[in-house]
Order: C-alpha cells, then structure tokens, then sequence
C-alpha cells in the first residue's frame, strides 16, 4: 500500500457557470446507467464491482468508463481529511470500504478495478494547478494522483477525482466539495492533459513532445474542455513552448450548450484595425451568440446553416467579448483585450 504525505487537490471551478455539455460522451449513456444502478449487493468487493462492469463493457474504453463512472457515483470527497490534513486510509480496500477519499484513494481504487476488469492502468503521482493554483505559481512537491489506462495501445488520462466534481473554499480557507459529475477528465489525450497534470516520473507523460516541468509551470492553464472546441489544438499550443515566450490564450468561461468553436483569434490581445473571424456551430435553437465589442455595442453574429458567423475589425482599445444567450441568461464565453 502506497501512502501519499502531501496536500490533495481538486479543479479549481469558481469561475464556472454551467459545465459545458458536449456531443463526444453521448453513446455511453446507457451504459452510464447501468453503471450507476449496480445494485448493493455487487458493491462488496473490488472484484464484484470490476465483474460487473464486464457483464456489460465490450470494449478496453467501456471498462474504463465503467471504472470512472462507478468511482465518480460511489466516492465523495473527503473534505474533512482535507481540511486536517489526517487523510485516513485511502487504499484501495479502504475507500471501498468507507466511500470517502482524497485523489490518492481515487486513483488506488481506480488501478485496482481497472486492473480487475483486465485492462493496464497505472496510478501516477505529480503536480496539478488544482483549487490553490495561480498562475505563475512553481511547483517543489507533488500534490496529486491521477491514473493512465491503456487503450487500443495508447496511454491516455484519466482523472476520476476532478471527474467526481469540484471545489471552492469558504471564508476560513475550508474546501467545501460539490459533486457534480464532468467527463472532462475521462479518456483525455496526454497532450490536453499536460496543461494541469505533470508526473514525477517524466516517464509517465507519455506525449510525443518532451516536455519539462519548468515548460509545465510555463503552460497556461486550460482543460480538455477548452482544448476541445475545436479553434486551438494542445499541439498548437505546445508547439509554441520553443518559443520561449509567455503564452496568453483568450480567456474562455465553460457554459452550457452544445456548440464548437470552430474559428476564433487564438491569442489573447487583438490589434486595433486587424481583422478577426469568429465561427460557432451551433444547432440549438436556443442558443444566440453576440459580439461585445470595445465600444460596449451588441452585435448579433450572423446565421448559416447551423453556424454563428462575424468578421470584425476593432478600431479602438478595450475589452471584446462573445456573449452566449440562452434561456436560462445571458453568460460571457470568450474575452480578449484589444490593444
């Protein structure tokens, strides 16, 4: 049994307002479901729970969704051994047992239903820009686990503790947990994931381009969320990293919707008098999107079969938004800076 001696994080969601919803996870749901009615008696043993989900998974991925999916629905947080620092048992056989962890329960109990239902999974300790991350900050300590699997010969990234929900803190720095499930941190390619998880074991990254932990620090921090909309690839962006300069993406707030963005200016500051383009598709009726311009003026992007369009040229400083607007409000989606 491994034992981990170090704070344990979750995603930093305070700057959410709804989770983003998309297309990609949609042929699970059923099998989501019978997931989450295991009934009680299937519950007793690592061995029970990994059967379980093979009555059903046909694939290596399905196993892995089963693993995620279990462990997102059965374990809560443990804000309580967060918070004094007296973690508990957080083997495998222990959360199983007491159904509360931090990330290195999650990824013990992980590996070890993985591995039960016959697929390769690894745990794997390292550093995460979780809930006390701000950016610059560098990192001496690990500060996290997380687990990889195996699938179809590929290593990929999963998450079950960010996946299981998030955190703010209250007014005495106390993490109060909301569980709230996100696939967001299931079947992540590690080149999405290097953004906000890095491994001791550089081993353990398992992307194609090297990368060092003072790149990682360097690295803005963005979900696979971000990176899957589709206007900027973790490539793109990792590529710039021979560069040696500062990498300022647009700022980008997760809302609810099923929509991509396929077209949108891929850095931060925009240039007076330069034209930019933005494209969304979108075929919810609900949904319209909006330039704020620098001027505080409401332009409607334009409709073509099924994707928002606007060719703009800002002619004075200040800030420009996308705006979303459902039923449910109105939410700011992109900012940037034009200078």
């Amino acid at each position: 049994m491994r034992t981990f001696f170090f704070c344990l994080l979750f995603a930093n969601i305070s700057m959410a307002a709804e989770p983003l919803k998309t297309n990609e996870n949609k042929p699970f749901n059923e099998f989501d479901a019978y997931i989450r009615n295991c009934p009680d008696h299937e519950e007793n043993s690592i061995q029970s729970i990994a059967a379980y989900i093979n009555r059903s998974a046909k694939t290596d991925l399905e196993k892995a969704r089963g693993v995620y999916v279990w462990l997102t629905d059965n374990i809560s947080y443990n804000d309580k051994g967060y918070n004094s620092h007296n973690f508990g048992d957080n083997s495998a056989e222990g959360v199983l047992k007491s159904r509360v962890a931090v990330c290195a329960g999650y990824a013990d109990l992980f590996e070890a239903i993985a591995k039960n239902t016959g697929i390769e999974a690894i745990s794997i300790v390292g550093y995460a820009k979780g809930i006390n991350y701000e950016e610059g900050d560098h990192f001496s300590e690990s500060n996290h686990v997380w687990n990889a699997v195996k699938i179809d010969n590929a290593w990929r990234i999963f998450d079950a503790t960010w996946g299981e929900g998030g955190g703010v803190k209250d007014k005495k720095g106390r993490l109060k947990s909301i569980k709230e499930f996100n696939d967001h941190w299931f079947n992540v390619s590690p080149e999405q994931a290097v953004f906000t998880h890095y491994p001791e074991n550089p081993m353990e990254l398992f992307t194609t381009q090297k990368i060092t932990l003072e790149d990682f620090e360097s690295l803005p921090d963005v979900s696979p969320d971000y990176l899957r909309q589709g206007f900027l690839t973790a490539e793109e962006i990792l590529a710039k990293l021979k560069t040696k300069k500062p990498i300022i993406l647009p700022i980008m707030f997760p809302v609810d919707g099923e929509y991509s963005i396929r077209k949108a200016p891929k850095e931060r500051t925009l240039t007076i008098g330069k034209l930019i383009e933005f494209e969304i598709e979108c075929n919810e009726p609900d949904l319209k999107f909006f330039l704020l311009d620098e001027n505080q003026i409401w332009k409607p992007l334009k409709r073509n079969n099924g994707n928002y369009i606007e060719r703009y040229t800002p002619m004075v400083s200040g800030d420009l938004k996308i705006i979303v607007q459902s039923s449910s409000g109105t939410y700011v989606l992109m900012r940037y800076i034009v200078e």
